[in-house]
């Protein structure tokens, strides 16, 4: 994200940039190919404690776990707790939504104070106090950045905890069966035919761990294009801030203009 700025008066641009930015987390524009054709979960997923490798155990060939035991372990790396990531996003929105009752009464005060003044002074006046108003609705905008970055990424989570779960399942599903034969055939073969499973049933753990991995890696990608999302919101308010001090300087005759000054994120 870049944003250019030659006077405090291109706060108005920065805030829509901001908005722009909120836009783009919420719409999902950040996420991978592959998680966007992944089918969404419900955050709770983010929080469920379900060992699918159990099914194992029903079928009699618990002695098989230990040996795949690698599927489930990315699920207890992603797994977390939602109503953190709730409340977390909650302090967000409800400074964003403090913030903007602190624009709006800003802006009716300065509104009803300057009604009725004409000629230069007002419109100076006028343009600086919408500058100021534009100013703390960037801080608003930014904090529900954060809110929805927080919540986006929360559900992204709990979106590839789901789709483990089910890839690990389809494993087991393909699994039990071979076992299961084996082991009704253990006896007149003396163990030959589980000896023989065994290595088919691993061969399927290690295709579904492929799987999995590619998830985690669509998942790390997104990730990384969030965070750069959510430091161009956090770049793009740096600027807003030095503009608004700007404005406080220029107000008591104190400062000059800023320069062009680009921030990239």
């Amino acid at each position: 994200m870049t944003a250019t700025t030659t006077d405090a008066g291109t706060i108005a641009a920065l805030l829509n940039e901001l908005r722009t930015t909120t836009n783009a987390i919420s719409g999902d524009e950040w996420l991978s190919s592959g998680l966007a054709q992944t089918p969404k979960a419900p955050m709770s997923e983010l929080g469920s404690n379900g060992k699918p490798l159990q099914a194992l155990d029903s079928a009699g060939a618990g002695f098989l776990t230990p040996m795949i035991s690698f599927l489930e372990e990315p699920l207890n790396e992603l797994r977390g707790d939602p109503d953190g990531v709730q409340q977390g996003a909650g302090e967000f929105q409800n400074a964003s939504k403090a913030a903007t009752g602190l624009a709006g009464e800003y802006g009716a005060k300065a509104g009803s104070e300057t009604d009725g003044w004409t000629g230069d002074s007002a419109a100076e006046y006028a343009k600086t106090g919408k500058e100021l108003v534009d100013g703390v609705l960037s801080v608003a905008e930014t904090a529900l950045t954060n809110a929805t970055a927080l919540i986006k990424a929360g559900e992204v989570v709990a979106q590839v905890v789901a789709e483990v779960t089910r890839l690990i399942a389809e494993a087991v599903g393909r699994i039990v069966p071979i076992m299961t034969q084996a082991i009704a055939s253990a006896a007149v073969t003396f163990g030959q035919s589980i000896a023989v499973a065994i290595p088919q049933c691993v061969q399927i753990a290690v295709e579904c761990g492929g799987q999995i991995a590619v998830k985690l890696g669509e998942l790390l990608t997104s990730g990384e294009n969030l965070i750069k999302l959510v430091e161009g919101a956090q770049a793009v308010l740096k600027v807003v801030k030095q503009a608004m001090s700007v404005i406080g300087d220029k107000a008591s005759g104190s400062a000059e203009l800023p320069t062009v000054k680009e921030v990239t994120a």
